[in-house]
């Protein structure tokens, strides 16, 4: 049974705009695959760490970065809608506002993320949209702007982060469909880096600058494995590495065949990108960086050969 407590802090407005702080900082909390509904035990554990967290820090906006939900635990005729309010209750709760990108484990035979979609963007606090449309888009591609502290809302932003589909997983059917699952594409569509380039070039065009940018998306983009393999070090790399990067694009039959070549070709030529966030392997956490363009533009060129299969 879902809970819906009344929260204690004030009511955001949808329409709020994101800003920093007095201070001119601007916090941000990734929780990347929390898998609800596996197991009611480990579902109250994982709440108790997202409230942990959120008591210690002084966040400003909490993004939920894939596998909110694990599909194939969940049931035919299944209400998504009571594991979303039991994931977004400690934000509700303290009236933060939340970006959310989807993971493979979103899409399920007996989970369509168009529910999850539908049922996260009923709360106010909840910033996740869709820019894109098509079959093949995914859902949740998207940019939110972070603007000054004190600032008109046709001020230039100071940020800006961008959000996209990895997809992955497998259709969701309905009851009287044959119960055999098909799997969806695991990379972020073409459809979807051409309305990137577009849109990141308009809002260069429209401030008159480089306004500087982070990207979230769920499954990490090959780059990741390709500086994986050239070795991570506990001392340059700190952290956890302790499986293989499932990187956009890898199928255990198939193997990668490079379908993320666009989506890496647009991050590499985005001026003022810092940094790219993942989830989708649980055991690793580390920071990888390639000090010049070109090597990874060499990269490329050899990932079309499937060097690194």
């Amino acid at each position: 049974m879902s809970i819906r407590r009344r929260s204690t802090y004030p009511r955001r407005a949808r329409d709020e705009t994101l800003r920093l702080t007095q201070n001119g900082t601007f916090q941000i909390s990734v929780f990347s695959d929390l898998h609800f509904a596996e197991d009611d035990e480990a579902d109250n554990k994982t709440r108790g760490v997202m409230n942990s967290v959120l008591s210690s820090e002084e966040v400003q906006l909490v993004v939920l970065n894939g596998d909110l939900i694990s599909g194939e635990a969940t049931t035919q005729g299944s209400n998504s809608s009571v594991y979303v309010d039991r994931i977004v209750a400690p934000l509700v709760d303290r009236n933060l506002p939340w970006a959310s990108t989807y993971g493979n484990h979103d899409s399920e035979i007996n989970l369509d993320p168009e529910e999850i979609f539908h049922e996260e963007t009923k709360y106010e606090n909840s910033l996740t949209q869709r820019r894109v449309s098509g079959s093949t888009a995914g859902i949740t591609n998207y940019y939110l702007p972070i603007f000054p502290h004190e600032s008109s809302n046709d001020s230039a932003p100071v940020f800006i982060l961008w959000f996209f589909d990895s997809q992955g997983g497998h259709y969701a059917l309905a009851e009287d469909e044959d119960r055999k699952s098909v799997a969806r594409q695991s990379w972020v569509d073409d459809k979807v880096v051409e309305w990137f380039v577009e849109a990141n070039a308009n809002l260069t065009s429209t401030y008159g600058q480089t306004i500087p940018s982070l990207a979230f998306v769920h499954i990490p983009a090959h780059p990741m494995r390709a500086f994986q393999q050239s070795g991570v070090s506990p001392s340059r790399e700190p952290g956890i590495n302790g499986e293989r990067v499932q990187e956009q694009g890898y199928d255990s039959d198939t193997g990668y065949i490079s379908q993320d070549i666009p989506f890496i070709s647009a991050l590499l030529n985005t001026t003022g990108l810092a940094a790219t966030f993942s989830g989708h392997d649980h055991d690793n956490d580390w920071y990888g960086s390639h000090h010049a363009k070109y090597s990874i533009l060499n990269f490329k060129a050899k990932s079309k050969k499937n060097s690194f299969n």
